[in-house]
């Protein structure tokens, strides 16, 4: 009997190792700017902006409907706002929306190098054109 629990076992793990995608290499452990791409860009971040209230939060997962990208929710004191980007060979961009249909801001960064793709560093515009810089770096 348990000559065949195990054989079911080894079966299973055959299977699921057969099934898995080999033409899909696995993420490097510490990614380059230039290799950071949207699994690296998932999770929670905190940005860091002077002149800003902080804390500002911004929660990324996986677009439903385009590939490669993220979509989430940017959490500030008071409001949320949906965002919507990527990163393309160590550039972020992103834009922000209050109410789902107008642009509210835009965030461009370079990833920075050293970071292992968790420290992004750029520029937040808001619907008025004003600049702020911004450092984003990933929460545990």
């Amino acid at each position: 009997m348990y000559k065949n629990l195990f054989l079911i076992a080894a079966s299973a793990c055959l299977v699921s190792a057969c099934t898995q995608n080999p033409s899909k290499p696995a993420r490097p452990a510490c990614p380059t700017p230039a290799q950071m791409e949207q699994p690296e860009l998932i999770g929670r971040w905190q940005a860091d902006m002077p002149g800003q209230p902080g804390p500002v939060v911004l929660e990324l997962a996986p677009h439903p409907e385009w590939d490669g990208t993220v979509k989430g929710h940017i959490l500030r004191p008071g409001f949320s706002s949906i965002v919507v980007g990527d990163v393309h060979e160590g550039q972020l961009t992103m834009e922000e929306s209050r109410d789902g249909k107008s642009v509210s801001g835009n965030w461009l960064g370079d990833v920075v190098e050293g970071s292992c793709a968790r420290e992004i560093r750029g520029e937040w515009t808001d619907e008025a054109d004003r600049p702020f810089a911004f450092t984003l770096r990933r929460l545990p």
